[in-house]
């Protein structure tokens, strides 16, 4: 079983050379996002910390393990629009390592439903964290302020 073999995943969607999101996740709760896939909202900052929430664990169980037969690159044919590049990284301890890149057009066949829905359970998955983190931060910023009045 190869899922059991992970301890991370890194998932990066770059549409134009610029990073759209970015989602790390792993076993031991570590997480990292940046963005949430709208190349408007680039300047959305790289937020980082623990989860006990099981947000890996939570992504491996919407993942098939027929898909890791199938893991390399997928040029689509006819690609049109701003060039996008879905990636996502699956490693483990002693060498393991499942590797999909997608390069496609915006406005032509994106990826395989199989690796989007990867992507879009992950967003789906760490957005509650993501949002929290963002506030905390403002927060932070705004107690930092108040202590010059």
């Amino acid at each position: 079983m190869i899922k059991a073999l992970l301890d991370k995943v890194l998932i990066t969607l770059e549409i134009d050379d610029k990073t759209s999101i970015l989602i790390l996740l792993t076993r031991n709760g570590e997480i990292s996002r940046k963005g949430n896939g709208n190349l408007k909202d680039t300047h959305l900052p790289l937020m980082q910390g623990i989860s006990h929430d099981g947000h890996f664990e939570a992504l491996l169980m919407t993942i098939s393990e027929d898909i890791f037969n199938y893991t390399g690159v997928i040029k689509q044919p006819e690609r049109l629009g701003k060039e996008c590049t879905l990636s996502i990284i699956f490693q483990g301890k002693i060498d393991v390592d499942y590797s999909f890149r997608v390069l496609y057009g915006e406005d032509s066949q994106g990826p395989p439903a199989e690796l989007a829905q990867i992507l879009i359970n992950a967003v789906k998955l760490t957005e509650p964290w993501y949002q929290e983190q963002m506030k905390d931060e403002k927060e932070e910023a705004k107690k930092w302020w108040q202590l010059w009045k």
